[in-house]
């Protein structure tokens, strides 16, 4: 899948165990999800990977923003958080030129669904936003090597359209080691997990629905210009 928290590494413990097992089922699920398994085979479009990459500029250019918010109002969230490193709009917003999109398509109502989901639950507790950091981190371990074949499928220079899937580059698996170690001894309720392991839950059923919308859309533009 495009955004995964599970691969194989050392078995999860404490708080990274929760947030792991609780998504297992939607991340089992997404999986074997149409798109993702084009993308893993590099078998997607130009056009659908830049879609999918619009969409995600559109979460971001809202999700950054929040992240600051959590951190600004949630010490704990802030003592994870590191926004050169997590933020990621400027790095989608180069993608994008590397791939020669300028004119952008409009946020998905289901993107939009989930901004508007994130932003209440930040409101009502700042620190379940930790749930799509945790997401978004996660991906980054699997990215990597479906990276690899988007570009080799594309015939994308090495360093073009990376920032999204890779934005670590050399560091991502310290990071990701790091972040887990982290997450273990944040100061949490089991209220504060429980809505944090909701968001991650929200967070990877959205990027099905965006999947699922970038390929419907993508099949409806092919079948426009084929010949009847």
């Amino acid at each position: 899948m495009t955004d995964s928290a599970h691969h194989s590494h050392p078995e999860a413990t404490g708080f990274h165990k929760l947030l792991k097992e609780g998504t297992q089922a939607l991340h089992d699920q997404a999986e074997v999800g149409e798109f993702q398994s084009r993308m893993v085979h590099g078998d997607l479009a130009r056009s659908e990977f830049a879609s999918f990459l619009t969409q995600m500029l559109h979460l971001h250019q809202a999700v950054d923003g929040m992240y600051d918010e959590a951190a600004a109002k949630d010490d704990r969230f802030a003592s994870i958080y590191d926004p050169k490193a997590h933020k990621r709009t400027h790095l989608i917003q180069k993608d994008l030129e590397d791939l020669g999109v300028s004119d952008l398509s409009p946020a998905f109502e289901t993107t939009q669904a989930f901004v508007n989901s994130v932003r209440e639950m930040l409101d009502a507790s700042p620190i379940s936003v930790l749930g799509v950091l945790y997401v978004k981190e996660g991906a980054t371990n699997g990215n990597k090597f479906v990276l690899k074949r988007i570009q080799s499928a594309l015939g994308l220079p090495e360093a073009h359209a990376v920032g999204y899937m890779d934005p670590h580059g050399m560091e991502q698996r310290k990071r990701w080691n790091q972040f887990k170690r982290d997450l273990n001894e944040l100061n949490l309720t089991d209220e504060d997990q429980n809505a944090c392991l909701e968001v991650a839950r929200q967070c990877f059923q959205m990027f099905m629905d965006i999947s699922a919308c970038v390929s419907e859309h993508f099949d409806r533009q092919h079948s426009a210009v084929e010949p009847g």
